[in-house]
């Protein structure tokens, strides 16, 4: 490690893929090592990363994954929009966890703040939206986003100032009410706000759909919790660059980002290190070096866009975007992955029906939502994708992550490049014909719903490589695997992770 971060003081951890990556484990990692400061820039409570160290598990969602690290300073960055209510359900998990955070947590007082109205509009839009619904967790993340940009949002510093913020939600409720009574649904307007995410209907007015004096009133007890940690952490963190070592920690993924992601099934934030960089107030250039994380050799996708990759395919996509659930809770199970469990745990790695061989995966690499618990869609590694990526970035050090998972699959495929087969698409001054060969992904939905994967195969190593702690004992066909990956990527796997807890880490020569 010494050696990859030399003359570095500022590092950036971010995913090159759709997210659930293990940046967790990561940020874990050098925020155990390395870091003074762990800092947390874009996103909100739609992110979960999962740590494991010490036989203890936890998953976050909003606090930075450096916050099992002592002595540590974690921030919560402006780029963050955020949910008081959900910050503190978080920091009671801390405090039974025995998990010491005062004075080590601090929140940009120009963080976004996330209201009920919010995931109201987030899930009254998935269900207007029927099938063309993005996909979203409903945690009212592009609500809040929205009406930042749209200039009637709200900041958490407003909620020291009662007067200020009652003043500016009256503003925020007036423009969210125009629009609910427009979709004139008010039976499913109330059974949304009857959620527990949504306080059990306590927000909820018959007479104006918002009862606002009870938004007020728990909005303004999250803040006495909040306010000794609220400050101005663009001017700490700008104060720090070259001074402390600063870890930039990453949500979701590049190909999820709002700029350059896999329109429109994207988040509403810039998931890149240049996005991260201006969500803790910092510039790009104050980044020394950034590590892109890449799950390997199963990827992973979460909610609704083309995936070429997929095991299963459309039938993997209709399991894991509803009718998994819906099965597991008529048969009463409590979750996906215990019916999952119940039912396809027994069936072998050299399963030949793709479908089943991605449940398989799924189980093995425990690919269930840290935020929503749904399956998560599995495919084989995409290399155009990957490819794009590392165009759009240049982030060429990357963190090869999960390698233990398909270690006991006899066949690894692996997508080199697409081969396009749908009607004549003009993409600028491109014109895409059936036929076409793609290298390099466009990251369109409309494209990549039309490209078959071409892939290559390799021989799995059919081994336990958890326990191994050098690269020159890795199974002789995983290494061939890297090195392929590698030349056809133009990237360099500086990190391989062969398991969740931070032993399980090998730095590559």
């Amino acid at each position: 490690m010494t050696a990859l971060l030399n003359n570095v003081r500022t590092l950036a951890i971010v995913c090159s893929q759709w997210g659930d990556t293990g940046k967790g484990k990561f940020v874990d990692y050098f925020a155990h090592e390395w870091a003074d400061i762990i800092a947390r820039g874009t996103g909100g409570a739609n992110a979960g990363h999962t740590i494991e160290a010490g036989g203890k598990r936890l998953i976050v969602h909003l606090v930075p994954s450096g916050i099992m690290c002592p002595g540590k300073i974690n921030v919560i960055g402006n780029g963050v929009v955020l949910d008081p209510r959900q910050l503190a359900r978080e920091l009671s998990e801390l405090r039974a966890g025995n998990i010491d955070y005062e004075d080590r947590l601090i929140i940009a007082q120009n963080a976004k703040l996330v209201l009920p109205q919010h995931l109201v509009l987030d899930k009254m839009r998935g269900i207007v939206a029927g099938k063309g619904k993005i996909g979203t967790t409903g945690r009212g993340i592009g609500p809040a986003y929205a009406h930042y940009y749209d200039r009637f949002g709200l900041f958490v510093n407003d909620l020291l100032n009662r007067d200020v913020f009652v003043d500016r939600l009256d503003q925020n409720l007036a423009e969210c009410k125009a629009l609910l009574k427009g979709y004139d649904r008010p039976d499913e307007l109330k059974k949304i706000m009857s959620k527990p995410d949504l306080g059990s209907g306590m927000f909820y007015s018959a007479k104006d759909i918002f009862d606002r004096d009870n938004i007020v009133a728990a909005y303004l007890a999250s803040a006495r919790e909040l306010e000794s940690m609220v400050t101005d952490t663009d001017a700490f963190l700008r104060e720090s660059v070259g001074r402390k070592n600063i870890l930039a920690e990453g949500a979701q993924g590049l190909l999820l980002s709002i700029l350059f992601g896999t329109y429109p099934f994207v988040t509403s934030s810039d998931c890149s290190d240049q996005g991260l960089a201006t969500g803790i107030g910092l510039r790009h250039r104050d980044i020394d070096k950034t590590l892109a994380i890449v799950k390997a050799f199963l990827m992973t996708r979460v909610g609704e866009g083309a995936f070429p990759t997929e095991m299963g395919g459309a039938k993997s996509a209709f399991w894991c975007g509803g009718e998994a659930e819906r099965i597991a809770r008529e048969e009463g199970f409590s979750s996906v992955e215990e019916m999952e469990v119940a039912k396809y745990s027994s069936l072998k790695w050299d399963e030949p029906n793709e479908f089943l061989l991605g449940i398989i995966s799924r189980l093995t690499g425990k690919e269930f939502g840290a935020t929503t618990h749904r399956p998560r869609r599995p495919g084989w590694l995409d290399l155009p994708l990957l490819r794009y990526a590392v165009h759009v970035t240049g982030n060429t050090d990357i963190i090869l992550t999960k390698l233990d998972v398909m270690g006991m699959c006899p066949v690894i495929k692996v997508c080199n490049e697409y081969e396009y087969i749908g009607p004549v698409y003009r993409i600028g001054q491109r014109t895409l014909q059936s036929g076409d060969r793609l290298k390099v992904a466009i990251p369109r939905d409309d494209v990549l719903k039309h490209c078959r994967p071409i892939y290559r195969e390799f021989p799995g190593w059919m081994c336990d490589i958890r326990g191994i702690t050098s690269e020159r004992d890795l199974p002789l066909d995983l290494k061939a695997l890297i090195c392929f990956v590698e030349r056809e990527t133009g990237t360099h796997a500086k990190i391989l992770s062969v398991g969740p807890d931070r032993e399980h880490t090998i730095f590559s020569n």
